[in-house]
């Protein structure tokens, strides 16, 4: 989990892992160099204001520093996006490349021509504008497979002006918390066609299926044509036992997707022996499903909390009650696998 720095005494490895950044291809100071000996960094730029916030950009102000020979430029960045940094020799900037409706904290640091850094100045805050346009509505909506309790479902993906999209599956008319995206994590670009199994159905019922799509300022798109299938007949009846959750750590790179290694209890069922499904969830959402097995090294694009339970399934659509629950940080800069910042 990292934690973020305080404003008024950022660690020294902070600031220089920012700094290491900011100074790969630094415009040049115009002023005459430096004499060898300079150590002095610039005074702290003041009065840091926000200005003319849009959907993808903000412009900063603020008032100028000063340096015993000269400063050289000006850096802002966000504490709460590390990779979002604009520089600037003015003392104004627009930062662009935001992601619409997202909250970013701003400070900014003057350095002179040999790289010494002052102390960031006052953090302003500022949300981006929301957009408002829908993504296009799911089309081509077909049953590709109906296999027991569970149905699979393809469509053409939708299209949103800043993306990426979920997709609720309707069951129904209601949205089901058992459909599990045929689509790895991470996965950017999108696919140009989207798929998912619609788990934990009950045997020998019909049921209609329609998809719609949700962009990441919670814009729904109209809701797909609707198509129906029947799942297979069965007599089992009984769940699952119950799965116990051991263990989640991340074992990545601190970069999108996130790996998650994960080992639990096997269950027990009356009629599948060992032989279930487990649905691995992040936060009540299907992952990953494993026919069998009591460990996986799952991918999540999930920035922040990611919490996991185990779900025992059987061939008939029988579910164990959910595991306990596991909750994981994952620390890499926001805005999701392939989008804005």
């Amino acid at each position: 989990m990292s934690i973020r720095p305080t404003l008024s005494r950022l660690t020294a490895a902070t600031v220089a892992a920012v700094l290491v950044v900011l100074t790969s291809g630094e415009v040049a100071s115009a002023r005459r160099p430096p004499p060898p000996s300079d150590l002095t960094s610039p005074s702290t730029p003041t009065n840091l204001t926000a200005r003319s916030v849009t959907q993808t950009s903000v412009t900063l102000t603020w008032g100028p520093s000063t340096d015993n020979v000269g400063v050289a430029g000006y850096a802002a960045w966000a504490t709460d996006h590390p990779s979002v940094i604009a520089r600037t020799t003015e003392t104004s900037v627009t930062v662009p490349n935001l992601r619409p409706g997202t909250s970013y904290t701003f400070v900014v640091q003057a350095h002179d021509a040999r790289f010494n850094w002052s102390w960031p100045s006052n953090a302003v805050t500022v949300t981006t504008e929301r957009e408002l346009n829908p993504p296009t509505t799911p089309s081509g909506l077909t049953v590709e497979s109906v296999v027991g309790s569970k149905v699979l479902l393809q469509w053409t993906s939708s299209v949103d002006d800043v993306g990426p999209v979920r997709y609720d599956v309707l069951v129904d008319g209601v949205p089901t918390p058992n459909a599990w995206s045929t689509v790895t994590p991470g996965t950017f670009p999108p696919p140009p066609v989207q798929g998912a199994w619609v788990r934990q159905l009950e045997p020998g019922t019909s049921y209609a299926f329609a998809v719609r799509a949700i962009d990441g300022n919670g814009n729904v798109s109209s809701t797909s044509s609707t198509v129906t299938a029947t799942t297979q007949p069965s007599g089992d009846t009984v769940a699952p036992t119950t799965p116990t959750l051991l263990s989640v750590s991340g074992g990545g790179t601190g970069t999108c997707p996130e790996e998650l290694w994960s080992r639990w209890t096997g269950s027990t069922d009356d009629v599948d022996g060992i032989f279930v499904e487990y649905e691995f969830r992040i936060n009540g959402v299907i992952n990953e499903v494993l026919p069998g097995g009591t460990q996986t090294v799952a991918y999540t694009e999930v920035f922040g909390p990611n919490t996991v339970t185990i779900v025992a399934v059987d061939r008939a659509g029988n579910a164990s009650a959910p595991s306990n629950a596991i909750t994981e940080i994952t620390n890499w800069a926001p805005g999701g696998c392939g989008a804005p910042l």
